[in-house]
């Protein structure tokens, strides 16, 4: 399981557009503050080339095509190798495996965003939240948060579902290691930032953890 932390800065000195497809152009063109398009340009440019280096292609030639959920996958039933992408407030992380995978990067937000989102969770997750001192509160749900979005991210339909559905907190059976069949982890990040993978194995998967700007193809 390979995973990148990708910056802005990426793009710094290279024309990334021209490697996008219409559709992630069109989304890049829709961000109002420059620091979000830079990102999302260089999230998915970084992707494409880290597609085409194990395809044996180049970036412009990865034909991203979305599932029944929408989520974004190559084609090939199974597809030659499974990706998720997430960015955050100047931060992306991109992850990849053999098997189904979902990443999810948060910047650790203010404790009244922590109020008002984590009444979505899972009841015994609102209960483990609500008993920890108030500095404790805003890692803990960030790190709540991002589990539940790589988890739905994995199994493809992002937050069209529920976060009250699936108990993904540190409590009983479940976790830490997640739902049946799943393993959901921390995953390497930056200060005032958590992250989370999922994938589909119970199995322990070697990690790699890269960070760009640096050249993908000496990694």
């Amino acid at each position: 399981m390979d995973l990148w932390l990708v910056r802005p800065e990426y793009l710094s000195d290279r024309d990334g557009l021209a490697a996008l497809d219409e559709n992630e152009r069109r989304r890049a063109d829709s961000f109002r503050r420059p620091a979000d398009r830079a990102l999302y340009v260089s999230a998915h440019l970084a992707l494409r080339r880290l597609l085409a280096a194990h395809l044996g292609s180049t970036p412009q030639e990865v034909r991203l095509v979305r599932n029944q959920g929408g989520r974004p996958t190559l084609t090939g039933d199974p597809p030659p190798i499974h990706f998720s992408l997430s960015h955050s407030a100047g931060l992306a992380l991109l992850g990849m495996a053999p098997v189904p995978i979902g990443v999810d990067v948060q910047r650790i937000p203010s404790l009244s965003t922590v109020d008002l989102c984590s009444l979505r969770f899972h009841p015994a997750e609102q209960a483990e939240l609500a008993a920890l001192p108030q500095s404790a509160k805003a890692r803990y749900f960030t790190w709540l948060w991002t589990r539940k979005e790589a988890y739905l991210k994995g199994i493809g339909v992002g937050l069209r579902r529920s976060l009250a559905a699936d108990y993904l907190g540190a409590g009983g059976p479940a976790a830490p290691a997640g739902p049946a069949g799943w393993t959901v982890a921390d995953a390497p990040c930056e200060d005032r930032y958590v992250a989370s993978v999922a994938v589909l194995t119970r199995a322990s998967l070697p990690v790699t953890l890269r960070r760009l700007p640096r050249s993908v193809d000496h990694d």
